[in-house]
């Protein structure tokens, strides 16, 4: 019976210490908000975002580009990104991606104009600015903030 209530009270031991939640709640970026007046977007839910993680991708601007637009998630035939930075490489970056070949009856393109400033290896993005591109017959042929009909 001893030998029966030792292994209990280790068991019990054992259960209590791995009752403590240490799983770790993944934050996800759900993407950019609709623009407002003149293609800009709100930059403040990602700043929001970013300031509630520690990822690799806060260290490069085309990679915080990349999370901010969520890339991963979007279908298009084409996706370029240009980036602009000053000649050592830190600082003031900015990224131009451009979403090619939508699957839309209306938008053929989306191009993205997002700006980013670099403190201690990490870029935090400071302004945004979303241009569409129409299909033939359906709106502007050049990059606008105007919707497409």
């Amino acid at each position: 019976m001893r030998a029966f209530c030792v292994v209990l009270l280790a068991t019990l031991a054992l259960a209590a210490a791995g009752c403590g939640d240490d799983t770790e709640v993944e934050v996800v970026w759900g993407g950019p908000p609709d623009p407002g007046a003149g293609g800009v977007v709100s930059v403040n839910g990602f700043a929001s975002f970013q300031g509630s993680v520690d990822e690799h991708w806060e260290s490069s601007a085309v990679m915080a580009a990349a999370e901010f637009l969520r890339l991963d998630k979007r279908t298009v035939q084409r996706t370029t990104i240009d980036a602009q930075a000053t000649a050592e490489g830190r600082g003031p970056q900015t990224v131009v991606v451009t979403l090619d070949g939508l699957l839309d009856d209306s938008v053929s393109a989306e191009r993205w104009t997002l700006a980013f400033d670099e403190a201690d290896g990490v870029y935090r993005l400071t302004a945004a600015l979303r241009e569409l591109r129409c299909w033939p017959g359906r709106g502007h042929r050049a990059f606008a903030p105007e919707p497409c009909t």
